[in-house]
């Protein structure tokens, strides 16, 4: 390692520092990171999304397994959103056949499924992103197997998501977009049906600038509760007894079975689209989500992570 590498290295853990507990700070122990070292992903950990199934959300883009959209250097991951016909499975969940679809948009998803998957701690990212009407960037989690059947019965965990940052907003600061949201989807009942926990906080921000608009997105994932954290300050936190169901046995089912951790960049969807100053704007692209590092921490006895 050269100088300057290390003397980057060390500026970057200071200006980390403040935002984030050490991995050993509470019994907390480091089980699995990515800091994206190199000039590209790796691919032992993360594999790339190709499909134009839109999420189940009605998203525009089509995840591609490109330069243009998944991209590693300098120390960070990028995906990125762009206006690009591309054409892929319409409905990924099926299987790697079917019908094809092609859509306007090229974008970049990774997932760790299949390569690493944990059942409690604390999932953190430090994280850059984009903003503009459409643009839906997450860092999210879901389970690695079915246990209590299809979406949303067996969870889904939201570490971060934010869209359409910047676009008007009449009940935000300064009238424009500027909320972080930490969610978990369930069934709420024996039928299935889709329930979620959401909160909102808003975006903080340096009066320095010193962060250059990093973030450093958590939770802390245990049997009794999911509690949000952005740059060390909780903001959020949902109890089991809120999403047990009454016909089941289980106390913390379903976010009791390991999950495993996904980054992605949306354009469009049923959410964004919806909100603020409605549909998408094309000038918001290229739109990059950049991701400094990802790290997974387990403690005590619970400690437990998972590998095919």
């Amino acid at each position: 390692m050269t100088f300057k590498t290390i003397a980057l290295a060390i500026a970057l853990l200071s200006l980390a520092a403040p935002t984030h507990a050490r991995a050993d700070e509470g019994g907390w122990k480091l089980v699995w990171s990515d800091e994206f070292e190199g000039d590209r992903l790796d691919d032992t950990k993360w594999t790339h999304a190709a499909d134009c199934g839109g999420g189940g959300n009605d998203e525009r883009q089509c995840y591609v397994v490109s330069p243009d959209t998944v991209s590693v250097g300098g120390g960070v991951l990028k995906l990125t959103a762009i206006k690009r016909k591309t054409r892929g499975l319409a409905n990924p969940w099926a299987g790697p056949t079917g019908p094809m679809k092609t859509g306007d948009y090229a974008s970049g998803k990774i997932l760790t499924k299949g390569k690493a998957s944990w059942l409690y701690g604390r999932i953190e990212a430090r994280a850059r992103v984009p903003g503009g009407q459409g643009v839906w960037p997450a860092i999210w989690m879901m389970p690695e197997h079915e246990t209590y059947g299809g979406w949303p019965r067996s969870g889904e965990i939201d570490i971060l998501e934010t869209v359409n940052l910047g676009a008007p907003c009449e009940p935000c600061e300064g009238g424009r977009e500027n909320r972080i949201f930490g969610t978990i989807h369930f069934a709420g009942d024996a039928t299935g049906g889709h329930r979620q926990i959401s909160t909102a906080a808003p975006m903080p921000a340096s009066a320095s600038g010193a962060d250059g608009g990093f973030h450093v997105y958590a939770v802390e994932w245990s049997p009794e509760a999911i509690v949000w954290f952005v740059d060390g300050q909780r903001y959020a936190e949902v109890k089991a007894a809120q999403w047990k169901r009454d016909d089941r046995d289980e106390a913390a089912a379903p976010f009791d079975q390991p999950f495993h951790l996904i980054l992605n960049l949306a354009f469009g969807g049923r959410w964004p689209e919806g909100a603020n100053a409605k549909g998408v704007d094309e000038t918001a692209l290229p739109a990059t989500m950049e991701v400094d590092w990802v790290r997974v921490s387990q403690r005590g006895l619970s400690r437990r992570s998972l590998r095919p």
